[in-house]
Formats: structure tokens, sequence, C-alpha cells
């Protein structure tokens, strides 16, 4: 019995929601703070249901299926790590910092190693959407920098 791949935008779809989740949690744990993350979690929604669009179409799964270089194993560990970033938060066991550390590298990582995989050779639309998407993990990965910075400085 062949074994099948496991739809990746799937995954990339359960990341985005992943670390809005946890966004969202860091809102409800630093209320000083809850208009950023819930700013930025927003945006990771916006980012599924970009993710959804291409899901929709059959030849752009196929595509990421067999053409995007990405790991379906990286991205579920990666599922798995910010699922216990966000029980650690909703334990209450992270600092205002360690949050603002962990996610500019969930940001970078976002960056690096899925958005930065994904072909020139792409189809237009994919590229297109993708393009958007890290432009804007740019944007949050600067704002939170910016916002580990001024918490530095106060300390």
């Amino acid at each position: 019995m062949r074994e099948t791949k496991p739809d990746i935008l799937e995954l990339l779809i359960r990341h985005e929601l992943a670390v809005k989740g946890l966004y969202e949690t860091l809102a409800d744990l630093f209320p000083e703070r809850r208009g950023f993350w819930q700013e930025i979690a927003q945006d990771e929604k916006r980012h599924s249901t970009r993710l959804e669009v291409l899901r929709a179409e059959e030849s752009f799964k196929i595509w990421f299926r067999f053409n995007s270089r990405l790991k379906p194993q990286a991205i579920a560990s990666s599922i798995s790590y910010v699922e216990s970033l966000t029980a650690r938060a909703t334990s209450r066991t992270l600092s205002l910092l360690e949050a603002l550390s962990l996610s500019k590298d969930i940001e970078t990582a976002l960056l690096e190693k899925q958005f930065s995989k994904i072909a020139e050779s792409a189809p237009g639309t994919i590229r297109a959407i993708v393009s958007d998407l890290a432009a804007e993990t740019e944007q949050h990965r600067k704002l939170i920098i910016e916002a580990l910075e001024a918490e530095k400085r106060k300390r």
C-alpha cells in the first residue's frame, strides 16, 4: 500500500492557526500589550485564510505536495512547539520578555524555513500569496523586535 504525502497546505494553515492561538493567549496573559498581540493574531488568521484560497485549488495542492521543498515533519514539529508555548502561556509560566523573544524566533523561522523555501518557479498565484505572507511576517518580526527592545530598556 502506498503512503500518501501529507497535505502541506493543511499543515501550513494549522501552523498559522497555532501561532494565532499563541498570540491570543499572550493577549490574555499580558493585558498591557493586549492590542499588540490581538493585531498580530488577526493577521495570522488572515494568513490562514489566504492559504485556504490556495488549498481550494487542486493544482496548487499538488504543487505544494510535490514541488514546494517544504518538509511536512518540520511543519508538524513547529506546530507542536507553538502549541507547547501556548500551554506554557496558559499556565502563566512565560514572562513578557520570554514571550516576545520566542515570538520573534517563531516569526523568523516562518520566514527562513517555510516561506523562503517556496521556489521561484511556483505558479504566479502561489508566489503572489506567499510573497504577501512573507512581507507581513517580516513586519510582525520587526514589530516584535521593537517591542522586545522597548521591554529590555525598561529593565
